[in-house]
């Protein structure tokens, strides 16, 4: 029994072909002649060598030329590529079918190719795996099925031994190792198209014509909508889209273009530790002021509460500038000191720096003296920078002190 795809089918196109011819003066007879002409015409037996014969005028493609020009004349470019859960919009990554291209007057060779049978097949999908169904469909009295089967599939074979290009296409040279391709830019009109049905899926669907009802009404909806801002449109064919492809003619010849500038980057003023925190983060001039402060307090002969008080204070204020810096850090991104680009920063650092590693901070206190002692070193260096030929030499029990006073204030590292 004839699968009802192909049925309906063959049923439609007779339905078109007389409704096509018959004029409002048509007489009764003339009728009959057109209605019996369209009957024996659209008899499987008759219709499916006729088309067999026409498929070779017809191209499948993932890559049609005539996007880039509709004189194009290029090779057909059928791209399979897997896929891959790379974040790309490519190839393989976007369930987007086959293109046509040809001649007109045979795109109904390619709508029978494309009806889907009860299996959920497509006729070119039988074909092509030779099954018992599409065998026992397209078998005819006349005709031996391999020659049928053979006429339908040249809408997939290369038309020419050699892979041609054109002149009127797109080319860049590209460079490999130490000489160039030329290559020919083509238009995934797969892909396109299916942007273009994912954009107006987001921009006129059912549930987003709800959800702007709701907007205007000021009511709330659960799911929303999304806007797509700055969207172009472009044109392929003119009044005459079903000349460039299939595909372009379902579409009346309009795909979308989405907005192309470059990225709008947001400065980070807070530079990560790629091998030390102390020297990659922090720089001793802008502490200038403080460092000279403290480097007046010590050259003071004074020795008194105030003096001593005024020095602890000036310590712990830039002490409290380094911590306050660490702990910026750590408001970024956890993982970050993960990558191979940090690899040479020490344990100790990653630790106090990147809550990635807040658990093992939490039951390891080893890092917190390493930092106290690290602060307390950059500390004694940084002054030495800033004031350098006249800074006083600060020797191991200035450097304890130094630390003693990180110490009171180690709750902030934590």
């Amino acid at each position: 029994m004839l699968d009802s795809a192909i049925k309906d089918f063959l049923s439609d196109r007779k339905a078109a072909r007389i409704k096509g011819k018959l004029k409002s003066n048509t007489t009764e007879s003339e009728k009959a002649e057109i209605e019996s002409e369209a009957n024996y015409a659209f008899l499987l037996d008759n219709w499916l060598p006729d088309a067999a014969k026409r498929a070779g005028q017809l191209s499948l493609a993932s890559h049609p030329s005539k996007f880039s020009h509709p004189d194009a004349k290029t090779s057909s470019v059928i791209v399979n590529s897997q896929w891959v859960a790379d974040g790309f919009v490519r190839s393989g990554n976007a369930d987007a079918e086959l293109d046509v291209f040809g001649n007109a007057a045979a795109m109904d060779v390619h709508k029978f190719l494309s009806l889907l049978l009860n299996d959920g097949k497509t006729v070119l999908a039988h074909l092509e795996q030779d099954t018992d169904v599409i065998q026992q469909q397209l078998t005819l009295p006349l005709v031996p099925f391999a020659e049928v089967q053979k006429g339908l599939l040249a809408i997939k074979r290369s038309k020419s031994v050699v892979q041609k290009t054109s002149t009127l296409v797109k080319q860049v040279y590209f460079p490999v190792e130490d000489d160039y391709h030329l290559l020919s830019i083509l238009t995934p009109s797969g892909l396109m198209f299916k942007l273009r049905e994912r954009i107006n899926d987001i921009r006129f669907s059912e549930q987003t014509k709800i959800a702007r009802e709701a907007k205007r009404k000021q009511t709330y909806d659960e799911q929303g909508f999304a806007e797509l801002y700055d969207l172009s449109m472009t044109g392929f064919g003119g009044t005459k889209p079903q000349n460039i492809s299939v595909l372009n003619s379902k579409n009346s010849g309009v795909a979308y273009l989405l907005q192309s500038v470059p990225p709008q980057l947001t400065i980070r003023t807070i530079q990560l530790p790629t091998s030390d925190f102390f020297s990659n983060t922090l720089y001793a001039k802008t502490y200038q002021k403080y460092f000279s402060k403290f480097h007046q307090i010590l050259t003071d002969n004074r020795n008194n509460i105030d003096i001593r008080n005024d020095r602890d204070n000036v310590i712990t204020f830039i002490i409290n500038q380094v911590i306050e810096r660490g702990l910026a850090i750590r408001q970024l991104e956890s993982g970050w000191s993960t990558t191979e680009h940090y690899s040479q920063l020490p344990h100790y650092q990653k630790l106090w720096l990147d809550n990635v590693h807040a658990e093992e901070r939490e039951i390891n206190d080893e890092w917190v003296d390493k930092v106290m002692t690290a602060i307390a070193r950059w500390f004694v260096v940084a002054y030495e920078k800033v004031l350098g030929k006249q800074a006083l030499f600060l020797r191991d029990d200035e450097l304890a002190y130094i630390k003693s006073v990180v110490a009171e204030n180690q709750e902030g590292l934590r």
